[in-house]
Formats: C-alpha cells, sequence, structure tokens
C-alpha cells in the first residue's frame, strides 16, 4: 500500500524520525481505508420505505415537537410544528411548555383557522397529542 521511495538506499542514511513518521502514516492509511470501507457498506432500512399520499392539500397534516433547545426570548425552548402532506407548508410555534391547552390552541389558531378542518392529523402519540380532545 505505501511505498517507499529510493529502496536502494542504505537505512543507515535514513533517520529513524523519518522512519518512525512513515510507519505512523502507513498505520493511519490503514485506519482510514479501514473506516471508509465501512462507511461505503450500503444499509438496507428494516422496512422498504413508502410513500405517503395525501389526497388534496391542507387536508393530512404531521405533528411533532422539536427540542429542548437553549432558551430564547420569552424562556421559549421548544418548537411545535406542523407540516401538509400535500404542499409541504409548515406551520410552527415556538413555546416555553408544551401542554394539551397549547396544542389543542396551536391547531385551532394555525390550521383549522387558515386552512379549515383537516382530514387526519399524523403525530408521534406523544402524551400532548393522546388527549381526547384532540383525537375528536
Amino acid at each position: 500500500m505505501l511505498r517507499i521511495p529510493h529502496r536502494d538506499l542504505d537505512i543507515s542514511q535514513q533517520s529513524t524520525k523519518s522512519w518512525l513518521l512513515l510507519a505512523h502514516y502507513e498505520a493511519r492509511c490503514m485506519f482510514l481505508g479501514e473506516q471508509v470501507r465501512e462507511m461505503l457498506k450500503t444499509h438496507q432500512p428494516v422496512e422498504p420505505l413508502s410513500v405517503m399520499l395525501s389526497p388534496c392539500p391542507f387536508s393530512q397534516w404531521g405533528m411533532d415537537i422539536v427540542g429542548p433547545f437553549p432558551l430564547a426570548l420569552g424562556q421559549k425552548k421548544f418548537l411545535l410544528v406542523a407540516i401538509d402532506y400535500f404542499t409541504k407548508w409548515v406551520e410552527a410555534e415556538p413555546l416555553a411548555r408544551i401542554t394539551e391547552a397549547k396544542v389543542m390552541k396551536f391547531i385551532w389558531k394555525n390550521i383549522i383557522c387558515h386552512f379549515g378542518l383537516p382530514q387526519e392529523l399524523i403525530s408521534d402519540n406523544d402524551r400532548q397529542f393522546q388527549s381526547r380532545r384532540i383525537q375528536d
């Protein structure tokens, strides 16, 4: 892998430091080569990926809570995000605390009042999304 030029030179002519550096670089190249080979292996998903289709704009929304982030103005450290599956339109609001009431207000103000009642809201079933009022 590593070829040393001037192989016909006597070892005594080379300094010990040079040989140590060459040995170090050779070991490093071999290590990096192994790392690259490992990264290039193709990793297959556990199950085949599927496309989420929505019949029309603003009928199917995905919601999630992102954070905590470093504190912002108003002690806000979470982000409540909703994305329309058809248009990829994003609605987001920073919040200090995530509660059922704040999630309900976000859905009403940012989705229902602007785009109408969606056919489906998809979430990761976090406790703020599990209330009976939100599911109805």
